[in-house]
């Protein structure tokens, strides 16, 4: 319930209260009122029933023939007392009345029979007669009739609703001017709950109006108005003292959030670049083990081919000779001759020699990949041929590009433009190559579709003078609302298992970070997938 209500409810309770008080007041005056003028009239009463004894008693009884005399000292009472006067005698015989045609008769207004009880009893007792004359009724008093021996012989009968008027009349002012004080308490407790329900539930409401709505909404430039200096307007400008210091701390809380965000975020980046620089280094190291120890072998075989190869020469040479110059000989030569199969050996050495140089001369481009792959043997910052990277990623992947068991072929179609030395972290760049190559041929695999998986490679130079790598597929291709996600950290596609979404992420970041470039991905579902790159041709070191 509002405090308005209350206040309002209160000094209506009061003023409720009051007028009550009011009416008590009043109905208790009617009472006292009514009590004096019953005392009274009882007192009037019974004076005239002792007069009426001590003038009328020289008998024992007052009997009818004494009522010409009595009804000449009623009038003169009802002269004297302006009220009627009834006496009657044990059988409520009226003796005598203010109206004397009723003398004689028998008394029957009485519907209580108040009358014979108060001689039964000699208890003074009132009743209303009612009658055609007085509808509204007239208040009635009977007082018992005694003898000179104390004994109850008859009663009086007397009229006080006059009495009663009186001594109302004489109340009256009284009783209206208590009646206007009650009235004009209710009043004035009903407009002091209300002025004082304006001066302090209202100021009181707009205040907690203003908490409300700076609690739903958080809207901490809300302020409550202040119009008084007392305690309402004081508590206004603490609610509002209040807001100013809640807003400055949720500032603060904020700004500490967004440099806690910050930090994870960076520590988090930090936390993958050191696990993926610790890895690419060691995946390089040992590459360039593998390459190196491969390396040496290789390159004493395929030096020594040379050399095999004229001494094979050199021996077919003598052979030739010894055929021309003995073309018969001996038996047993010509078995073994025979045997051997002579002409076979001849044109499958020639055919071993070459298919030797060729596999030792693949086994070198394949060091030699793996080497620019690595990129150890040169500076980590320098100028370097894109498409070379390129070429060695290829080859290091060609195993995965081949026709497997249930997957084809995948076609890779090079579109190279003429492109400059670029000034480049290779080694992290190869890197970039080789994640987007390897998710081009993960999306392949994946791919239901009939026609053969194919990848486009093409590169060339901007108008704003930048290198722009596009690697593209025609795989399964991604939804539109993954496409603002691929970039994020632990973020993947793949099954579980077969990523750790830093992929993506670490090559996004090599590329806007250490070169200062572009990366972004068009994809429509079911068609296909585009990565482009985009870093400056000639730039500084970035820094560590």
């Amino acid at each position: 319930m509002k405090i308005s209500h209350k206040l309002v409810g209160s000094f209506i309770g009061v003023s409720l209260l009051t007028g009550v008080v009011g009416v008590v007041a009043v109905t208790k005056s009617l009472t006292i009122t009514q009590t004096i003028a019953m005392e009274e009239a009882e007192h009037v009463a019974q004076v005239l029933a002792a007069s009426i004894s001590h003038n009328f008693y020289s008998q024992q009884t007052v009997s009818i023939d004494q009522a010409p005399n009595l009804q000449n000292y009623a009038n003169q009472l009802h002269e004297l007392q302006k009220r009627d006067i009834v006496v009657v005698n044990k059988q409520k015989l009226i003796l005598a009345d203010a109206v004397p045609e009723n003398v004689g008769a028998i008394f029957e207004h009485d519907k209580g029979n108040e009358v014979q009880l108060t001689m039964q009893n000699g208890r003074t007792m009132t009743f209303l007669e009612k009658s055609v004359d007085y509808p509204q009724g007239i208040k009635l008093i009977v007082v018992p009739l005694r003898n000179e021996q104390n004994q109850i012989d008859g009663a009086v009968i007397l009229e006080w609703s006059s009495l009663y008027n009186e001594v109302l009349t004489q109340a009256k002012p009284s009783l209206i001017f208590i009646g206007i004080i009650s009235f004009g308490c209710v009043v004035l407790a009903l407009f002091l709950g209300l002025r004082i329900s304006g001066s302090i539930a209202k100021p009181l409401q707009s205040v907690t109006k203003v908490a409300q709505q700076v609690t739903q909404t958080s809207n901490f430039d809300l302020q409550a108005s202040v119009n008084t200096e007392d305690e309402t307007g004081t508590l206004a400008n603490a609610l509002n003292h209040l807001i100013q210091q809640v807003k400055v701390l949720l500032s603060e809380k904020e700004k500490r959030s967004e440099e806690l965000e910050q930090a994870l975020s960076q520590l988090q980046t930090t936390q993958m670049q050191l696990i993926q620089t610790e890895k690419m280094s060691s995946l390089g190291q040992l590459v360039a083990g593998v390459a190196h120890e491969i390396n040496n072998p290789v390159s004493f075989i395929h030096g020594n081919i040379t050399h095999v190869d004229n001494y094979i020469q050199d021996l077919l040479k003598v052979i030739n000779l010894y055929k021309t110059h003995y073309p018969e000989p001996p038996q047993t030569l010509q078995a073994t001759l025979d045997e051997l199969e002579l002409d076979f050996l001849y044109e499958d050495l020639i055919k071993l020699m070459q298919s030797m140089k060729i596999g030792t001369d693949r086994i070198q481009e394949i060091v030699l990949s793996l080497r620019n792959f690595s990129r150890l043997d040169e500076a980590d910052f320098k100028q370097v041929d894109i498409h070379e990277g390129i070429d060695s990623t290829l080859l290091i992947l060609q195993h995965r590009l081949e026709a497997r068991p249930k997957l084809p072929a995948i076609e890779v179609i090079k579109n190279y433009g003429q492109l400059p030395l670029i000034d480049c972290y290779a080694g992290q760049l190869n890197q970039v190559i080789m994640n987007l190559l390897t998710n081009a041929i993960d999306a392949l695999e994946e791919c239901t579709q009939k026609q053969p998986g194919k990848i486009w490679i093409s590169t060339q130079v901007t108008a704003n003078n930048q290198l722009q790598i596009v690697i593209a597929d025609n795989g399964i291709g991604m939804p539109e609302n993954l496409l603002s996600r691929i970039f994020d950290p632990f973020f993947t596609t793949k099954p579980v298992g077969k990523g750790t979404g830093l992929g993506l992420s670490i090559s996004y970041q090599i590329i806007t970070q250490k070169h200062q470039g572009k990366m972004w991905c068009d994809s429509t579902k079911g068609e296909g997938t585009k990565f482009i790159v985009e870093i400056p041709i000639t730039q500084r070191r970035a820094p560590l």
